[in-house]
């Protein structure tokens, strides 16, 4: 497994080199910046002075440290960041892939799977959060698993623990340990049995390592803001990339209310306006149209290239990604159909479960396929044979 690793290191260095690195904006200009500042020892600032609110922090935190021990802060710097996250990845990968299968090589064929697959070897170029969220997701629903098979305290609070700084990557795994302690209330098999002392540890592990961001946001802000604060820009997003039709464009909505130079609270409140005056598209249509996205492959270095513009239909590209993304969300709905029965063993079925709500929750929020890598070693994991293995 070490060459497996190795060769995931390689392969996202190798790539760094073989073209020139897309332009730090938008998303990856304030990830970059954020953690610039924390390697210069001015906090989670964009400014260098204000503190920040609207990323969550660890990525940033992470690739600061990172910069700070190695006295550069380039975009080349970042991408050998990239590269390694990318490695620990796929070694954790390796690891949750034992957990259910008992078959060496078949374990190290999917974590060679992961290594070289283009999906995520092209993120490493990118100043974002998807390999960080890849491995910490990845190793979180281990430790879980590892719980849920031989369940202790211990692991218990290693999992709430991991969960915890799952979260402070982004918020939107924060469901997670909730939903392990769900699983002791479904009906006959499909029941997770945790005692008391466990379901405590998990919980108070999760708030202790969230609780201190928490705390240092409500100091900065007067609010309570768990991780960060990108509610506003996220109703923003939804508003203005809707397409209703016999409506005006919500791309014109959203820019007539922005004009107004309202105050924050006033500007949500027009914009959940016209959420709720057009329920059917909002909690209907959109959702739908957002879960068939989130299956679709990223895209972003091949439009970075100029080799894929949006939109563009290319049969070649939805092939190859046919085979290689979405048959593993195939995968998925089935073992949440054998899941339901009771047919799958207990660990495997909280990733399933979570897998599909992870997905559900993108679903409601965002849709993008970007999101959809930070669980891809578990998609990756739905075509094995599973096995019960006692660690």
């Amino acid at each position: 497994m070490v060459a497996v690793s190795i060769l995931a290191l390689a392969a996202g260095l190798l790539f760094t080199q073989a073209y020139p690195l897309p332009e730090v904006k938008n998303d990856s200009l304030d990830y970059l910046t954020l953690a610039r500042s924390i390697a210069a020892g001015q906090g989670f600032s964009q400014d260098g002075v204000t503190p920040s609110v609207y990323r969550p922090p660890l990525f940033s935190a992470l690739l600061g440290g990172w910069f700070f021990l190695t006295g550069t802060s380039s975009a080349l710097s970042a991408a050998v960041f990239q590269s390694m996250v990318h490695a620990a990845g796929v070694f954790v990968a390796f690891l949750l892939f034992l957990e259910f299968t008992p078959s060496l090589a078949l374990a190290t064929g999917a974590a060679l799977f992961l290594a070289v697959n283009p999906l995520l070897v092209t993120r490493v170029v990118f100043v974002l959060q998807e390999p960080t969220l890849l491995l910490l997701t990845t190793l979180a629903v281990l430790m879980s698993v590892r719980c849920i098979k031989v369940p202790s305290t211990a692991r218990a609070a290693l999992a709430g623990a991991m969960w915890g700084l799952c979260t402070l990557a982004k918020v939107v795994a924060g469901f997670a340990p909730f939903l392990m302690l769900a699983m002791r209330f479904l009906p006959g098999r499909l029941r997770w049995r945790w005692k008391g002392k466990e379901g405590t540890a998990l919980m108070l592990c999760f708030v202790a390592v969230v609780a201190p961001w928490t705390i240092r946001n409500y100091v900065h802000f007067h609010r309570f803001i768990p991780v960060n604060g990108q509610g506003e820009g996220m109703l923003e997003w939804n508003v203005s990339h809707a397409e209703i039709p016999g409506e005006r464009p919500g791309s014109e909505f959203a820019a007539e209310v922005y004009r107004k130079g309202l105050l924050e609270e006033e500007r949500k409140a027009l914009l959940w306006r016209y959420v709720i005056d057009h329920p059917a598209y909002f909690f209907g249509s959109r959702i739908l149209r957002n879960a068939v996205r989130f299956v679709n492959p990223p895209r972003d270095w091949w439009w970075a290239r100029g080799r894929y513009g949006p939109g563009e239909s290319r049969p070649w590209f939805w092939g190859i990604y046919d085979m290689f993304h979405r048959f593993l969300f195939l995968c998925l709905l089935y073992r949440a159909t054998q899941a339901m029965r009771g047919r799958d063993l207990c660990p495997a079925r909280f990733a399933v479960f979570f897998a599909c709500a992870y997905w559900g929750l993108h679903a409601v929020l965002w849709g993008e396929g970007r999101f959809a890598l930070a669980i891809y070693p578990l998609l990756t994991a739905m075509p094995l044979p599973w096995e019960d293995r006692r660690t």
